[in-house]
């Protein structure tokens, strides 16, 4: 008896139009195709259920969990209402059902449409089903844009999440109202911030009020939002300087409407980029202003005034970029302090997570910038004092060695590759003449499909690695020539460091001031 997996789709468009198609709906969609196994006497292994989702989005959930079952070969046949239920893109069309469900032993079926697979007239029906589809998808997508673009341009809102300080006209959803209980935040930022504050002070501050992130107050009023740009390491709640920063260079605040600052790529992909802002399209007067002009205006000089010019903020570490926290992984960023002839008096590195605000990182003291070049230096003065003379470098025959010994086990690897699959085939042998039974023989294709997909992986792996041992090889005469330069260092600058320097991995201070500093080296 076969094993069916039910796949039911329904997009947005679909909804609007389920009214006039009781068959597109969900339910419907479930009720035929299980009528359609039971006529069938086929048993039903699961219903994946995407609702919502385009078929042209390749990130459906439940539409990649059955494509992960297939794969362990718990499905021998998709039962879907139509072809276009179980994807509108030809690519995907062609890459599923006319190979990897053959390389699976799997069936397609789709009942509204007589799609089967076994059908001998479908390979030439599905190519002209799946143009007909994507270009169904590509038309809907063009008509929508264009509606959104006139509605952006009568100055209707047209996003699903009102900015922090507004929410969504109840009465009409392309309208904004102010929302008191956050306007009022919005309004101490940007008082705070004419006032002298800079962000790090206005994050203390809102953060020891207690006064949630926006992500947060929206979570909290059981909005579905989802914010892209957030810091993951960022504890829930919390402010940072990012936000703030958000929040002073948003225009909406001034009762002008924003919008189209990005776009979808394609139909096909949903990735944004970014519009110029030349291009934006912005229409005042739409919504109830949060801050008035002359606060807007003051607010947008001092963030102008506060960019980085002139020959001194132009001076770059030559650890730029280049060192991390080793307990959260966020960039150290840098505090600087000058004397009184505006040069560099001391520079220090602390975690960005602590500094920005957010404080959940356990990594809080900064370490002298001074005091890591220096202990940079010393190391890299040793390395090259022992072990780089022009006379002693065998970097070559290292390299030979690492890639002898990573062919050999790439050896190993096939050979087990090759064995799982050997054993695999002699096993649905044994199965087909009755030597096991049929739940044997899903139990250890289980096991060996687990053991070649392991061994698939590490071979991947270890040819990677032969590769760039390979290079390392072809590269070992620019690497001398760079080391026999050098004999020794005095000053760690932007090209030394760019050669030599990786990143570098700043621990936690210890109580008695020491902390673990490691250094990754280039070479």
């Amino acid at each position: 008896m076969p094993k069916v997996a039910i796949y039911c789709r329904l997009s947005i468009e679909d909804k609007d139009k389920s009214d006039n198609d009781a068959s597109a709906s969900i339910q419907n969609q479930k009720a035929m195709l299980r009528d359609y196994c039971h006529e069938r006497d086929w048993e039903i292994y699961d219903i994946y259920v995407d609702d919502g989702y385009s078929g042209i989005d390749r990130s459906r959930p439940e539409f990649n969990r059955m494509l992960r079952d297939c794969e362990k070969g718990n499905i021998d046949i998709v039962l879907c209402k139509d072809q276009s239920r179980f994807s509108r893109d030809t690519v995907v069309i062609e890459q599923l059902i006319n190979d990897k469900f053959l390389e699976w032993g799997i069936r397609f079926i789709g009942v509204a449409d007589n799609a089967d697979t076994d059908s001998e007239s479908y390979s030439t029906m599905r190519l002209f089903t799946s143009a007909y589809n994507e270009m169904y998808v590509k038309d809907i997508s063009a008509k929508i844009r264009r509606t959104l673009a006139y509605k952006r341009e009568q100055g209707q809102f047209i996003a699903s999440f009102a900015p922090y300080g507004y929410m969504i006209d109840a009465e009409d959803k392309h309208h904004l109202v102010i929302d008191e209980e956050t306007a009022s935040v919005v309004r101490q930022i940007f008082d705070m911030y004419i006032s002298g504050a800079g962000y790090r002070a206005i994050v203390l501050k809102l953060n020891s009020d207690g006064i949630v992130s926006p992500t947060e107050y929206k979570r909290q009023k059981g909005s579905k939002y989802v914010n892209l740009n957030a810091d993951t390491s960022n504890s829930r709640g919390l402010w940072t300087q990012s936000t703030v920063a958000r929040i002073l260079a948003n225009e909406m605040y001034t009762g002008t409407l924003v919008q189209g600052k990005s776009h979808h790529i394609s139909y096909k992909n949903k990735k944004r980029k970014k519009v110029e802002q030349a291009d934006w399209i912005m229409i005042p007067n739409t919504h109830e202003a949060i801050i008035d002009a002359e606060t807007w205006a003051r607010t947008q000089v001092r963030l102008r005034s506060n960019g980085r010019v002139g020959k001194r903020s132009q001076e770059l570490s030559p650890l730029s970029g280049k060192v991390k926290c080793a307990v959260c992984g966020r960039p150290m960023k840098r505090n600087v302090y000058y004397n009184k002839a505006k040069t560099i008096k001391y520079y220090g590195l602390q975690c960005a997570t602590y500094k920005t605000g957010a404080m959940n990182c356990t990594n809080k003291k900064s370490i002298s910038g001074l005091v890591l070049e220096k202990k940079i230096l010393d190391e890299l003065n040793s390395i090259v004092e022992q072990y780089c003379q022009a006379d002693k470098i065998q970097l070559r025959d290292i390299y030979s060695e690492q890639l002898k010994q990573l062919e050999a086990d790439l050896a190993r690897l096939n050979e087990r590759h090759s064995s799982a699959e050997k054993r695999l085939l002699a096993m649905y042998k044994d199965k087909l003449d009755g030597v096991i039974s049929d739940e044997d023989y899903s139990l250890f294709r289980q096991n060996l499909s687990d053991e070649e997909h392991e061994m698939s992986a590490r071979i991947a792996d270890t040819a990677k690695h032969i590769n760039e041992c390979r290079e390392r090889i072809r590269n070992t005469e620019g690497q001398r020539s760079i080391i026999e330069k050098y004999t020794h260092f005095d000053k760690l600058d932007r090209n030394i460091a760019d050669e030599f320097i990786d990143y570098v991995e700043i621990g936690e201070s210890s109580e008695n001031g020491e902390r673990e500093i490691h250094i990754h080296w280039k070479l």
